[in-house]
């Protein structure tokens, strides 16, 4: 009797998740970024749940279970011009880089509002059933306004960023700007300087959010969508943050028991590679080459780009497999094969994988790390600088400034990284912790995001000081506070000592003047 109650409690339970309604709303246009939503996507359909995506990248031949609606004036909206050029812009102080991620959002956010994705879920009933919202956090609550549409279903915050402060938003987490860089940094260094503009870095990013992003959001948000609360009222609901975070590779920082890391969810075991390829690869050493999703070829000049393509003529020891879209103005060499994709994760698992010259984007990173292949860093934009830094500091990999490249540089630093063992022994040690968790990072997310749906009403891992400003948050009016009551208390003793003064200054005026009478 005992074990049907168990059977039973058991059945009500995985009842109670299978075929959830789940809503996933990719705000941020980045493939990279799709790669990670993409993995959790297909495993939740997986799984029984019926997933909705909205997304600027769509995927086809999905399961079943599995619906895309197509943010499709998105990326038309961002590449309208040339000032999205991320080679050019990529290498700037932070401040200017701060500046250029909020217009990035602003333009994103208009080819969203235009985009028929978003006009299918506009027209989706307001009763639609939706048990779990999961949103890319990351890239503000552009499409948070659906969360109310939908009569305020549980939410979490899923990224492929790593910091654990940009959780302060949705789960309270502070900002150690003593400690953590800024993303927008290039560095990480803490001299007191870099710690002064650190410091002023979070509170000017937290200030273009509050009172400049968020109120263009809304403002053109409530046209849609009528009676819209604010939106930082909807993020400050979510009941946990899923981020792409391992102490590996991150600077360690405190974190809340509702930050949950996640880096590496998109690993699998690898696949065979398709035959053109393993026919290719399975000839002897290769290097990988991808500057990522978002930075292409012709970002990087014709002068640069025959450094490059002259350095893999050269090095005809090797093959080299460049992930890259179009067609280069320069004739290539033999043992050059250049494609859209690649499968770079089952790629760098292939024995004869030797070395990954990469941007250094944190999926990347991780795939790199994982297999075991060391990293020629060639950081682009934003916390790729500071990955590539990481890296370096682990022992896996060399920095290279692909902005001033020669052949000769280009050529020296890659016979050196293949040539000397300490690259490959300290990325094996890396792996190795890397791999050492007790589950794999892919059932580690699922098991908290069914937690989530297993337990709606429930919000016990978020910190009450999501209710505090940015100010009570770091004792900012603490320190005033204190400050006043010390120059009020100096004020004083100050006003004592001169009036103390005054009466000895009287009294020797009254004695002097008593002698000479």
């Amino acid at each position: 009797m005992k074990s049907i109650e168990i059977s039973l409690v058991l059945f009500i339970n995985f009842s109670l998740i299978l075929g959830a309604n789940i809503l996933v709303l990719e705000g941020l246009p980045s493939p990279s970024h799709h790669v990670l939503f993409r993995v959790v996507n297909e495993a939740l359909a997986a799984r029984g749940h019926n997933v909705t995506s909205i997304s600027a990248d769509i995927d086809e031949n999905v399961s079943q279970n599995l619906t895309y609606l197509h943010l499709d004036r998105v990326y038309e909206h961002l590449y309208d011009s040339d000032d999205m050029n991320f080679v050019d812009i990529g290498k700037v102080n932070p401040w200017i880089t701060l500046g250029i991620l909020n217009h990035y959002i602003l333009k994103a956010f208009t080819g969203l509002q235009k985009s028929s994705g978003y006009h299918q879920l506009l027209a989706y009933p307001d009763d639609f059933k939706v048990d779990l919202i999961i949103y890319d956090f990351i890239a503000t609550p552009m499409l948070l306004g659906f969360k109310h549409k939908f009569g305020n279903p549980p939410l979490i915050g899923l990224t492929g960023y790593n910091a654990i402060s940009t959780t302060s938003a949705i789960i309270g987490s502070p900002y150690h700007s003593a400690f953590v860089p800024h993303h927008c940094r290039l560095d990480t260094g803490n001299s007191f300087l870099k710690r002064v503009e650190n410091y002023l870095l979070h509170w000017a990013d937290h200030a273009s959010r509050k009172y400049i992003i968020l109120p263009k959001l809304y403002s053109a948000l409530k046209k849609d969508l009528p009676n819209l609360p604010p939106l930082a009222q909807l993020e400050e609901t979510a009941r946990l943050a899923l981020i792409n975070y391992n102490p590996v590779f991150e600077p360690s920082e405190p974190m809340l028991p509702g930050v949950i890391g996640v880096a590496g969810l998109q690993i699998k075991d690898p696949k065979p590679l398709p035959p053109d390829i393993e026919e290719i690869a399975s000839k002897g050493a290769f290097i990988f080459f991808s500057l990522g999703t978002n930075a292409q070829p012709e970002m990087l000049g014709d002068a640069r780009l025959k450094h490059i393509i002259e350095t893999m003529r050269e090095l005809k020891q090797f093959m080299f497999f460049w992930k890259a879209k179009g067609r280069l103005p320069i004739d290539t060499p033999p043992n050059l094969v250049m494609r859209s994709w690649f499968p770079q994760s089952d790629l760098l698992a292939h024995p004869n994988a030797r070395l990954f010259i990469s941007h250094c984007g944190l999926l990347s990173t991780y795939e790199a790390t994982w297999r075991g292949v060391p990293i020629l860093a060639v950081p682009i934009f934003l916390d790729q600088f500071m990955n590539a830094e990481n890296s370096v500091k682990a022992g896996m990999a060399l920095e290279y400034d692909i902005r001033n490249v020669t052949k000769n540089t280009f050529k020296a630093i890659i016979l050196e990284m293949i040539s000397n063992p300490k690259y490959k022994e300290n990325t094996l040690v890396r792996s190795k912790l890397f791999r050492d968790q007790p589950e794999m990072p892919l059932d580690r997310a699922l098991w908290w995001i069914e937690y989530v749906i297993r337990n709606p009403k429930e919000n016990i891992f978020k910190s009450e000081a999501i209710q505090l400003n940015i100010f009570q948050k770091h004792d900012v009016d603490v320190l005033i506070f204190i400050f006043v009551i010390f120059l009020i208390i100096l004020y004083i003793k100050l006003k004592i000592i001169a009036a103390i003064l005054r009466g000895i200054c009287k009294s020797l005026q009254k004695t002097q003047k008593n002698k000479k009478d």
